[in-house]
């Protein structure tokens, strides 16, 4: 009974999210830090499902910068939004414009959407992206898996959000957050959640060729990072 009230609770609160959502970045659409800003209307949602989420780092001091983060399922709003850095819009799959109401909170926000299924415009992406850097517009940020990993653990990454980031010459920042299937919103008393930024990794002298390395360095990185939040969460059974 408790899981159904916390999704009906969520689910409502996150349709008024949206609408607040539209209704403030229709004054400044497509504006750098409208995702930063809009995310701090969603910390209510979190108490609807007593989630708690602990921050563990600040944001680097750099800017601009290619953000990656792990993907795990619709959890990750809770997670990755307590922790979203300014000035970053996400990179996200062409099907999230036709949610009703998130689509067009998403796309006036800034954020951009890409078709996973076309190679060619991927690419392009790439491009569109190192030029939105280099005219010191904003950062991004790229789930790297390409999909859900949902309890799989960390997948391997593709090479998009390193090509970019080489080819801008900004860093690479990780954040990671702790294993989602830890929570269970079906108790009264939700264990916390971890999430943190793991150190600048700089990209200063690579060349594309290095773009899957660089890919793997991260991953590694990621994925004793991401067992040690885990730790934390079972140590507090």
């Amino acid at each position: 009974m408790i899981y159904f009230l916390r999704l009906c609770a969520a689910v409502t609160y996150f349709l008024i999210f949206c609408v607040l959502v539209i209704a403030y970045v229709i004054f400044r659409p497509f504006h750098a830090n409208n995702s930063h800003k809009a995310l701090k209307l969603f910390k209510p949602a979190h108490y609807l499902i007593n989630l708690k989420v602990i921050c563990l780092a600040p944001q680097p001091a750099v800017q601009p910068a290619i953000y990656i983060a792990n993907h795990q399922n619709l959890l990750d709003i809770f997670l990755i939004g307590q922790i979203w850095p300014t000035n970053a819009s996400v990179i996200g799959k062409k099907s999230l414009m036709w949610i009703p109401f998130f689509g067009p909170a998403y796309w006036l926000a800034g954020n951009v959407f890409i078709n996973r299924e076309d190679k060619g415009k991927a690419w392009a992406l790439v491009d569109q992206v190192v030029e939105h850097i280099q005219q010191g517009q904003r950062s991004f940020i790229f789930m790297p898996e390409g999909t859900r990993s949902q309890g799989r653990g960390l997948l391997p990454f593709k090479k998009g959000a390193f090509a970019a980031a080489i080819k801008a010459g900004v860093p690479i920042v990780p954040i990671c957050c702790s294993s989602v299937q830890l929570i269970n919103i079906h108790h009264w008393h939700v264990k916390p959640a971890y999430v943190t930024y793991l150190d600048p990794i700089p990209t200063e002298g690579l060349k594309i060729e290095d773009a899957e390395a660089l890919a793997q360095q991260c991953h590694d990185l990621m994925k004793n990072k991401i067992a040690e939040l885990d730790q934390m969460v079972i140590n507090q059974q």
